[in-house]
This record gives C-alpha cells, sequence and structure tokens, in this order.
C-alpha cells in the first residue's frame, strides 16, 4: 500500500495470523450482514473468511456443482484443506444466496460425509422492510447471542455490548475518512489500496485496527492519477482487478459490492445515552442496524438510489460492470442501474462472464472503453 502501516501488512500477507493467536475463539464471518459487534462482545475473534483463488479444487468439486460462485467455492476447498481447522465458527447469513447454500452443504459434509470443518451457523437476517421482519431479525440475532456466549464463555450484558458498539463505532468513523480520501479530487488514495483497507479491517482485531486506522490517518495520501471509475458488481477478494483499471488509465475511486463500500455504513445508533437505555436495548440496536443499515442481494433497499448516492459522492465518471461467470442475482439489476448511471452522465461498461481470477484481456476492455468515452484524452 502507499498508505503503510505494519499491521495491515502483516494481515494481508497471512490473513490468519492475528486471529489464531489472539487466544480467544475464532469466529469466521463472510459478509457485512454479520454484526461483528456482537461476536467481539461475546469474548470471539471476528475474522472474515478469507479467500483467494486456488490451483486445484478437488476437494470443493467433490460436492459443488460447477456453476457455484467461485468466492465460495475457494472457500470450501480451503476449509475442506483444513486450513481453518482452528476456527470454531462460520457464521453464513441469509442475506446471501451462495454462502446460504453453503451453509446447507456444510451442515451435510458433517453429518452425513464425516468432513472436519469448523461449525457452520445461519444467522437468518431478513431484511424486507417490515416490522414482522425486524422481530424475526430479533430472535434471530438473539440466537446468535446465545450460541456466542456459549462459544466465548460469557455472559453478554448490555455495557459490553455498548463498548462493541462505540469501539466499532469508532471504526467506522475512521474507514470513513480513509476511503473518502479517494472521493477527493484528485483522488488521494488508490483503489487498490482501499480494498486492500477493506480486507485487512476483516481481519484485525478492533484495538490493532482502530491503532492501525489512526496511523494511516495521520499519513498524507498522495494523488491517484487517473480516470474515474466506479466498480460494481461481483464482491472482489483482491485487488487484481483495480490494478488492472489502473493499468488501463482508470482508477476506482467506488467499489459498490459486498466486500467493498457495502461496509461503510452509517454508525450503529444507541437510541438515548447508555445510561438510560432500557434492558436489552443495545441487543436490539445491533438487530435493527443490520436489518435497515447494510446493503445485501437480499436488502430490498433503493441499491439503484445507493449506486447513484455513491456515484454522486465519489464523482466517477465512468462505470465498470464486473459479474463472474457464475453470478446469478445481480446482474437482473444492471439495466435499471447503468440506466440510472446514465441520466447522471456516468456511462457504462459491462463485462459479464469474467472468470476467477479475472485473465489479462480486462485490461484491453477497460483501456478501449476509456478511450472510447474520452476520446484518447488523459
Amino acid at each position: 500500500m502507499s498508505l503503510t502501516n505494519a499491521d495491515v501488512d502483516a494481515v494481508l500477507q497471512d490473513p490468519l495470523q492475528v486471529a489464531m493467536n489472539s487466544g480467544r475463539p475464532v469466529v469466521l464471518y463472510v459478509s457485512n450482514n454479520v454484526p461483528v459487534e456482537l461476536i467481539h462482545a461475546c469474548g470471539c475473534f471476528p475474522l472474515q473468511l478469507p479467500t483467494a483463488p486456488r490451483a486445484d479444487y478437488g476437494r470443493a468439486d467433490r460436492y459443488l456443482e460447477p456453476n457455484f460462485d467461485p468466492m465460495v467455492r475457494a472457500a470450501l476447498e480451503q476449509l475442506l484443506a483444513g486450513e481453518l481447522d482452528k476456527a470454531s465458527l462460520l457464521v453464513l447469513p441469509r442475506t446471501l444466496d451462495a454462502w446460504q447454500r453453503l451453509y446447507y452443504y456444510l451442515c451435510e459434509l458433517r453429518r452425513s460425509f464425516g468432513e472436519s470443518v469448523p461449525e457452520p451457523f445461519l444467522y437468518d437476517l431478513q431484511q424486507l422492510p417490515t416490522e414482522a421482519s425486524a422481530d424475526y431479525n430479533l430472535v434471530s440475532t438473539e440466537l446468535l447471542a446465545k450460541r456466542l456466549q456459549a462459544l466465548g464463555g460469557v455472559t453478554l450484558t448490555d455495557d459490553a455490548l455498548t463498548g462493541a458498539i462505540e469501539h466499532y463505532n469508532r471504526i467506522r468513523a475512521q474507514l470513513r475518512g480513509l476511503i473518502g480520501r479517494r472521493w477527493k479530487q484528485p483522488s488521494k488514495l488508490r483503489g487498490a489500496d482501499a480494498l486492500d483497507l477493506y480486507t485487512a479491517a476483516g481481519r484485525l482485531d478492533a484495538d490493532r485496527l482502530e491503532r492501525a486506522l489512526d496511523s494511516l490517518l495521520a499519513m498524507r495520501g498522495e494523488a491517484a492519477p487517473g480516470r474515474r471509475v466506479l466498480l460494481v458488481g461481483s464482491p472482489h477478494d483482491s485487488a487484481a482487478v483495480h490494478r488492472a483499471i489502473e493499468r488501463a488509465g482508470g482508477q476506482v475511486v467506488a467499489d459498490f459490492h459486498a466486500r467493498g463500500d457495502w461496509n461503510l455504513t452509517p454508525d450503529l445508533a444507541l437510541k438515548s445515552s447508555p445510561d438510560r437505555l432500557p434492558s436489552g436495548a443495545p441487543l436490539r440496536a445491533v438487530s435493527r442496524h443490520y436489518h435497515e443499515r447494510t446493503l445485501s442481494t437480499r436488502s430490498m433497499a433503493l441499491t439503484t438510489s445507493a449506486l447513484t448516492e455513491l456515484a454522486r459522492a465519489s464523482a466517477a465518471e465512468v462505470a465498470v460492470f464486473f459479474y463472474y461467470a457464475e453470478e446469478e442475482a445481480l446482474t437482473w439489476d444492471f439495466p435499471a442501474q447503468s440506466e440510472a448511471l446514465a441520466a447522471g452522465g456516468v456511462p457504462s461498461l459491462l463485462l459479464p462472464q469474467q472468470a476467477y481470477p479475472p485473465t489479462p484481456d480486462l485490461e484491453t476492455r477497460v483501456k478501449e472503453f476509456l478511450e472510447h468515452v474520452f476520446g484518447g484524452q488523459p
């Protein structure tokens, strides 16, 4: 990264080192729809499941269909290879179809095939904008809290959860401050570095993460040249696409996907000062936040409006829609999303059927698009 920090650099190189040496039960999670505050408050270490393209998928391919989401396929290969055996729990949200299906596969692999993988837990989060969904989600969050308390050997208190909420709210504010640098004109943070920040944030414990982000905020950002690109579609577990876009003359100034700016949620709000909160209010606040304030493919939120707002905030000049060949859900949103962006003066490039990892021709496609839009002008 151009903004360097020893802790961040270390977990980018070795995703497991901090979590596995923490002395706490490690709880894996996969997306921004899982309450890390609750995991932390129950004495466990929240670790975002690290995925990356694999040289071989022989173990996973014994069980998964070939058109399965490639990141899920990579995750299962890693799990079956025993690389995450020290993890105690894997929390999978209902908000992402491929990960929900992985939950059922893992249950059956443990029960019927004797595979040794971390215990899967389905966080059954509904995102319909109704009070019935809110009530349902509170029960789901209480069930998750019960399992985490047993795992961490603690009794969850309102004070502990309030403290965790305040801690992660500070981290949210720090991330917003750092990520906001690439929204400046000119951008002061490379898109690849921003994605690395999101990745590292899912691997460091809250205390070390807060110190690392403070250190990074104190550094001056350097101008990141290139046409301002909004990257939309499938999530990315490496910055390969960001670097390809940069080599083509672009710069990713915003990431509208599950491993990118979907993590930039507002602070998790407690309705009044902690000393006046009724019993159980922090847990209800956590449940409500992940119901109402986090995006997913099932959020039923105005995702097109969220996209156009991100394009405006980041001053994006163009959008690149990138979808893996196995993507079944997100592509349905492309017509409405690209039309809305075009209405705001942001033309789009569609890159469907992409490989995992991406192939070199992506850079050529992006370069040709930028030259077409801007007439070869830098």
